[in-house]
């Protein structure tokens, strides 16, 4: 009898082990991918096998993971022009999420255009689990949940975002989370509240009352079944939505259980030899090192000459060597500059002489830079960069500037700055600390996760009522509303009371007056 128990046991954890995952992810921003790469490469070193749908594949082959490259479908930025940028950067955070959903609907109707997605589709296959990226038009992709009657695990590379908080019932907390692309801290003032609360409700009602009705019809034609569930149902159903938040590179704020913040997965422990010349570079800088990137969204191809003229000209002032990633070719750079259109930057921030990262403020430089315990100059474009930018200056980690306001003084005038006053360093170390202070690993969380959806066929029971509520009773409107007619109904009642108690009154004394005046006469 022990025998067989522990047969049974040992069958439960290898099925667990030895599960079959599929990923369709043909999201093009490279960023998004450094999230999911770790995720599943941390998934196939355990032994699942992973197939992944994707438009940027790994570095390096890895045993138990086969990539199937949609390389149908293109990124954007190749041709658009600065001034096309610089509007982009100046959108509202609803015309940037508009601008966002139509981008995806485009990258998710070549996604369906592609063959090898529609040989998916006709296909008879077996998969255990599906990951999948939802946000931006790639909802429809749920269906592939239904279709293998697979639980799905939702991939999110951003921290709080009030559309994933509304399906998985999230609390939105509108007086001190901010909206992901708002430039605002965790205690706003009355005009940020207000302009928070107008952004995030305003984005919700397009998202739930026009757009994703908008993709039922295209899901089912998709996948010529009628039987398909309303997206916003396949939403709720999602297991678990795996997060890039970080308890410490975000404000405090609350996580239901099916959302698991693993920001940070991407951090690798082991440190990689840096290239010869670039060691001998950082490791002979006296006067330390300033490390400059502008991450993989912003294309620096298309900036005009002023832009890089006037951060070489402040490089010259420096007694500070600097490493630039850059995929312009620069001339006559002065000598403590090196550029390259590829750095190792985990390595690079993690040399003891680098002093300071320049940086766009995208969220993955954002864990490397406190990780590493490197103060920041952030020069924020869209998205999440303005928010986060706001979040370095609030724990006086880094200063920002603005793309508009960037000028030699204004450049020269922030780097000095952070390098003149040890505060920002103290407390940039202060935080790094906080930060590697965790009971478990990202990644031996999110391996523990999955294979918990795994063992228990999905993980619906992780789920809130509050994610399937109406709004109106998740707010309590219908108690406010029913206390308010009570309270208007009592009040008007006893208006009536005393209105006709006084009416009754005034034509009693009246009466009386008239008794009265006919008994004297």
């Amino acid at each position: 009898m022990r025998l067989w128990v522990l047969c049974l046991l040992l069958m439960v954890v290898c099925s667990a082990h030895t599960a079959r995952i599929l990923a369709i992810l043909p999201m093009i921003a490279k960023s998004h991918h450094i999230l999911f790469h770790s995720v599943l490469k941390s998934l196939a070193s355990k032994g699942h096998h992973v197939t992944s749908y994707t438009t940027i594949p790994l570095a390096k082959p890895l045993a138990n993971y086969t990539e199937i490259l949609l390389d149908n479908i293109e990124s954007t930025d190749k041709s658009i022009s600065a001034d096309q940028f610089k509007a982009v950067s100046n959108l509202s955070p609803i015309a940037f999420s508009t601008m966002l959903f139509k981008e995806g609907r485009r990258i998710i109707e070549k996604t369906f255009e592609n063959n090898k997605i529609q040989e998916l589709i006709k296909s008879k296959e077996h998969f255990d689990l599906i990951f999948l990226e939802t946000s931006f038009a790639q909802e429809p992709l749920l269906a592939f949940g239904h279709k293998f009657k697979a639980p799905v695990i939702t991939l999110h590379p951003f921290g709080s975002f009030s559309l994933i908080n509304t399906i998985i019932g999230n609390p939105l907390c509108l007086a001190y989370v901010p909206d992901f692309s708002l430039a605002h801290s965790n205690r706003m003032t009355f005009y940020e509240r207000a302009i928070n609360s107008y952004s995030i409700l305003k984005t919700l009602y397009l998202y739930h009352y026009e757009y994703l009705p908008s993709l039922d019809t295209y899901t089912r034609q998709m996948f010529l079944d009628p039987t398909i569930p309303a997206v916003v149902d396949m939403l709720r159903n999602t297991s678990l939505v795996v997060s890039n938040a970080h308890r410490t590179v975000h404000y405090a704020q609350p996580y239901t259980p099916n959302l698991l913040p693993v920001g940070g997965i991407h951090l690798s422990q082991q440190r990689t030899p840096l290239p010869k010349e670039m060691k001998q570079f950082l490791d002979e800088a006296k006067d330390g090192v300033i490390y400059f990137s502008m991450g993989s969204v912003v294309p620096d191809h298309f900036l005009p000459k002023e832009y890089f003229d006037n951060f070489i000209n402040v490089f010259r002032r420096l007694p500070q060597r600097v490493l630039w990633k850059t995929g312009s070719d620069l001339k006559h750079l002065p000598d403590n500059v090196m550029i390259g259109t590829w750095m190792p930057q985990q390595d690079i921030l993690a040399h003891p002489n680098v002093m300071l990262f320049m940086t766009h403020g995208g969220l993955f430089s954002q864990h490397e830079a406190i990780s590493a315990g490197v103060p920041v100059v952030c020069i924020p474009f869209f998205g999440d960069q303005p928010m986060n930018a706001r979040f370095y200056e609030e724990h006086r980690i880094g200063v920002k500037i603005l793309f508009s306001d960037l000028s030699e003084e204004s450049i020269f005038h922030a780097v000095k700055m952070v390098l003149n006053d040890p505060k920002y360093t103290e407390n940039m170390k202060r935080m790094q600390h906080i930060y590697n202070d965790q009971p478990v690993s990202a990644e031996d969380s999110l391996v523990f996760w999955v294979e918990y959806v795994l063992r228990h066929g999905g993980a619906r029971h992780l789920r809130p009522a509050s994610a399937t509520m109406p709004w109106y009773q998740l707010y309590l409107l219908d108690i406010v509303s029913v206390l308010l007619l009570t309270t208007a109904a009592l009040i008007t009642s006893l208006y009536f009371l005393i209105k006709k108690i006084f009416s009754s009154m005034k034509r009693l004394i009246n009466s009386n007056g008239t008794l009265s005046s006919k008994k004297n006469s």
